[in-house]
């Protein structure tokens, strides 16, 4: 059993230095500081989601948008995610500093110079291939920074 643990130990740790050795990994989501990090030293398009439990309309856009196969490679290619719970202490306070009533909200920044310049902001629930044109739209808007 102790010959297991270990191995799972070093398999972590052997996981965790490919990931840094060979960058980051944009299928995850982040929490906002790290994937406002990531986007700036990568060059992406920052994408904040704020969403919150028991909102029915993030439910929808988790289940049947965020979830789509042509989305997330969008979502992956192109893009750095920031989850962002809009009831927690850090979530609230971002949501009441970028104006993100309500939920969900996407919002989408690119780093310009020495700021965050805001590429534009969806809000609410939407199929599948909406969401997938205005992913494609806040790309091209932003040059396609970040969008191999």
């Amino acid at each position: 059993m102790r010959a297991v643990f270990l191995n799972l130990i070093g398999f972590m740790l052997l996981s965790s230095w490919v990931v840094a050795a060979t960058g980051a990994d944009f299928s995850r989501w982040y929490p906002y500081p790290q994937a406002s990090q990531l986007a700036q030293q990568e060059g992406r398009v920052l994408m904040v989601y704020f969403w919150r439990h028991g909102c029915p309309y993030c439910d929808q856009m988790n289940t049947f948008v965020l979830s789509n196969e042509a989305v997330s490679q969008l979502l992956e290619q192109c893009f750095v995610v920031a989850s962002v719970d809009s009831e927690s202490l850090e979530g609230g306070a971002l949501a009441r500093q970028t104006r993100a009533l309500g939920t969900p909200i996407f919002v989408f920044y690119v780093y310009q110079g020495d700021t965050w310049k805001e590429l534009g902001r969806l809000f609410g629930s939407r199929p599948s291939a909406q969401f997938l044109g205005e992913l494609k739209q806040v790309s091209a808007k932003s040059g396609g920074k970040g969008c191999g």
